[in-house]
């Protein structure tokens, strides 16, 4: 499939170098000749590093090609420079979900939740609830393994992480206040046990 690709026409300032730079990166972008097309436009963002158009046409090169995480990259990039360009968020958000989806198949679920936070700052009301959802539905895995570990240290590192998770986040406080009350309790009777005289040498 020929990558989409944003057309602007290059600027008149550009020198005639730069220009044909421009030209024929979109030229083989428009073939579908990714690889190429990817070379030249970073050669063009190398002597334009503020170039909208470069920054965006290798964030949808670099999607057609499989590589998300530059993608990512570049269209965030993009982003900086035109925060309400509204195509670009849709792209980001549609390299962020795979990207997602793909931390998520590999049990990689903190970087997942990352991902899915930045598509709810990007997206619109209607579709945050959707993605919340989402959120959710991994916070509560992950908080699963946390309560069959048993383990202080996960607890806090969870509350870290997470302080607000729905439900989670209460149950995980409320974990951590007990455990601490009880070794408490274990100290003290431990100290007291500790500070009694001992039989035989009360005798002599």
């Amino acid at each position: 499939k020929v990558p989409s690709q944003f057309t602007d026409t290059p600027s008149q300032s550009l020198s005639r170098f730069d220009q044909e730079l421009f030209e024929r990166a979109s030229l083989h972008q428009s073939k579908g000749q990714i690889d190429p097309a990817i070379v030249l436009w970073e050669k063009f963002l190398q002597k334009q590093p503020n170039s909208f158009t470069a920054r965006n046409n290798l964030g949808l090169l670099y999607y057609a090609n499989d590589e998300i995480a530059q993608a990512i990259y570049y269209s965030e990039q993009g982003l900086k420079l035109r925060p309400d360009e509204i195509q670009l968020k849709k792209n980001l958000v549609r390299a962020l979900k795979v990207q997602s989806a793909i931390f998520e198949e590999n049990r990689e679920f903190d970087e997942a939740i990352m991902n899915l936070r930045r598509v709810i700052q990007l997206s619109s009301a209607g579709e945050q609830e959707a993605i919340e959802r989402q959120v959710e539905s991994l916070e509560d895995f992950i908080f699963e393994q946390v309560r069959r570990s048993s383990s202080m240290e996960q607890y806090q590192e969870f509350l870290k992480k997470y302080p607000h998770s729905p439900g989670n986040s209460d149950e995980a406080r409320l974990w951590v206040e007990n455990r601490l009350q009880i070794e408490k309790m274990n100290n003290h009777e431990t100290s007291l046990y500790k500070s009694e005289p001992e039989v035989g040498m009360e005798a002599r």
